[in-house]
């Protein structure tokens, strides 16, 4: 039997639904996922977040430490030129002291920048000093010790001072602290190298002046005839051979001794440990003024006969002292 089907309708295609329900679901899906982005994107801005406080934190972690490292780095340069300033106050204005306190660094203008006065955390540099005799190539030299140093960022001074020889070889910086250690061993050995080439050339001047004064003594009195002088013969019971030829200090009081430059040349005696008397001393010899004092400071002492001999053979003896007398020793 034929259906028959009315004007304008469609046929029933039952296929048709099956083949646009995908399409539903993909519609579906479309929107799910659109739901769902919104939620994502809520997700990795908190997480974005999240890291950008992290990274924000270790970036100050890293500018701080960055800072605390350049403190650093300026501290241990500014106690570097510390320790070179204490070097020059000792060698040039101490001679044989170092100063009391840094502040005498600037007041005697060893440093001229005065922002030294305080490390990079603004605190005071910690100092203390000591001393140590010791034997240097067999001379006894009294060494200067300190130490200086920066508290650190805690502004704790953990590290402590220094009073006593022990002290100082077992100090170190401890904690967060910055310093140096400071000696003047260096400088007692150049001044050593120095005090005994001085000393040498002193002596060595001493000696040729008495060979001098003797040859022109032994000229004088062998030419013979009745032109010899009577000194030459006899002067206090003594013939020339018998002088005593070295310039003449009053360090010898030894009675029945014939001094040549006082009884024929006419010079008088030098005051032995007066700076002033030993400079002109040294000036005639042929010396700089400057050797009457030894490179730490002390004052020449001299002696034409350090055995207290009447008749030859003499001896010389030259000390540098402080005040006491060296010659005898």
């Amino acid at each position: 039997m034929m259906t028959k089907r009315r004007p304008n309708q469609r046929p029933y295609l039952p296929a048709m639904n099956k083949i646009f329900r995908p399409f539903s679901v993909f519609t579906s899906l479309k929107a799910l996922w659109a739901g769902q982005g919104g939620a994502m994107f809520g997700m990795d801005a908190r997480i974005a977040l999240i890291v950008a406080a992290i990274l924000t934190a270790a970036g100050g972690i890293t500018i701080m430490s960055r800072l605390e490292g350049s403190k650093v780095q300026a501290a241990e340069m500014q106690v570097e030129q510390l320790r070179e300033a204490l070097n020059r106050y000792y060698t040039q204005v101490g001679i044989n002291q170092l100063p009391p306190t840094l502040d005498d660094l600037f007041r005697e203008a060893t440093i001229a920048d005065a922002s030294l006065r305080r490390d990079p955390w603004g605190n005071p540099w910690e100092y203390s000093r000591a001393t140590a005799t010791v034997r240097i190539e067999d001379t006894p030299i009294t060494m200067q010790l300190a130490v200086i140093y920066s508290r650190g960022k805690d502004g704790v001074a953990e590290s402590g001072a220094v009073s006593s020889e022990n002290d100082y070889n077992a100090w170190m910086t401890r904690g967060d602290d910055v310093g140096v250690k400071y000696i003047s061993r260096d400088v007692e050995m150049r001044r050593l190298q120095e005090y005994r080439g001085r000393a040498q050339l002193i002596v060595d001047k001493i000696e040729a002046v008495e060979s001098a004064a003797f040859l022109e003594a032994q000229n004088t009195c062998s030419t013979g005839g009745d032109n010899i002088p009577t000194w030459c013969t006899s002067l206090e019971g003594k013939n020339y051979t018998l002088f005593n030829y070295y310039p003449m200090s009053d360090a010898d009081d030894t009675s029945g001794v014939v001094y040549y430059a006082d009884k024929v040349q006419g010079k008088r005696a030098y005051a032995s440990g007066n700076l002033a008397e030993m400079q002109q001393m040294m000036i005639d010899l042929g010396l700089p003024a400057a050797y009457a004092q030894d490179p730490w400071g002390r004052v020449l002492m001299y002696s034409p006969n350090i055995t207290q001999r009447t008749d030859p053979p003499f001896s010389a003896s030259i000390c540098f002292s402080s005040g006491e007398n060296c010659l005898n020793r």
